[in-house]
């Protein structure tokens, strides 16, 4: 399909299992001019056979192969360096969008005039079939400090023209975990944000090892975060908000159950008490990181 006006992208890796799901949901948005690029990041499992199926079926479905495991940010990379529409919007293999979710979000960035749109969504917890809403936080214009402070935006609600992705020059690939975190930093320090307060996905929530659920990977994917943005924090949220990052870097590390951290703990309480000295606010840093364990 040549210049569709939005480019979907999808990483997966090992996702046969829902996959489809991902697919069909983009396919059936009531917004049609689009094309959905599915990134393989070195699976070993039948998705290729899987996807190859639904292309030949669909003109509008392309399939990259990375001959070896990159990573997600990788895989998006290559989606939105592959992509020929003026947007760029991201899917997860394992969510589904509602049928909507496109129209909703274009809607809001003509609207509000702004190359980066997110949404509230739906979380399904696996064994349940209740969807709840999730409550992301109601982002727009200028955020930079919000996301500063705290993560926002999830990848699968972002929709963002390619021109400002470039301007960023594409997403961080070393970034291990809260990769939409840092992405979200770069685009709000150079573009204001348009927020639809109705959901446009659904989030399934499993309870098999992902990125957010492994906590040394989530420790170390927010270590190098606050480490590259450290002195913006410092400057426009101030020291006490640096000082809360770091205890959560150490709750994280806290949460290893093989213990192999304490190096890491100490290091950032230290850094947490030497930005925001309070005794009740030291209470609270250990406190944390008992309950974590």
């Amino acid at each position: 399909m040549s210049n569709p006006l939005v480019s979907v992208v999808i990483p997966t890796y090992n996702r046969a299992a829902y996959i489809t799901r991902a697919v069909r949901s983009v396919q059936n948005q009531t917004f049609r001019d689009l094309e959905i690029i599915v990134v393989d990041d070195g699976s070993i499992d039948n998705t290729a056979e899987i996807v190859a199926k639904m292309a030949s079926a669909d003109p509008r479905v392309r399939y990259i192969i990375h001959s070896i495991n990159k990573g997600a940010q990788a895989a998006r990379n290559t989606g939105a360096r592959a992509a020929q529409g003026k947007w760029i919007a991201y899917q997860d293999s394992d969510d589904e969008w509602l049928s909507n979710s496109l129209e909703l979000r274009l809607t809001e960035s003509e609207r509000r005039n702004v190359k980066v749109v997110h949404s509230e969504c739906y979380i399904v917890y696996e064994n349940y079939d209740m969807r709840t809403l999730f409550g992301i936080r109601p982002l727009s214009g200028n955020i930079y400090r919000d996301v500063l402070f705290a993560p926002g935006p999830v990848f699968p609600s972002l929709l963002v023209q390619l021109s400002a992705l470039k301007h960023i020059e594409y997403l961080d690939e070393e970034i291990l975990s809260y990769q939409e975190w840092d992405t979200c930093i770069r685009f709000a320090k150079e573009f204001e944000f348009g927020f639809v307060d109705m959901p446009t996905f659904v989030y399934f929530r499993r309870t098999v090892e992902t990125i957010s659920s492994s906590a040394v990977r989530a420790a170390r994917g927010y270590e190098q975060i606050i480490s590259k943005h450290k002195n913006e924090i410092r400057s426009l949220v101030g020291h006490k908000s640096l000082a809360h990052h770091y205890a959560i870097i150490a709750t994280l590390y806290g949460k290893d159950t093989k213990g192999m951290h304490a190096e890491s703990i100490r290091k950032y309480l230290a850094l947490a008490m030497m930005n925001y000295p309070s005794p009740r606010h030291t209470y609270h840093y250990v406190k944390n990181l008992l309950t974590a364990n």
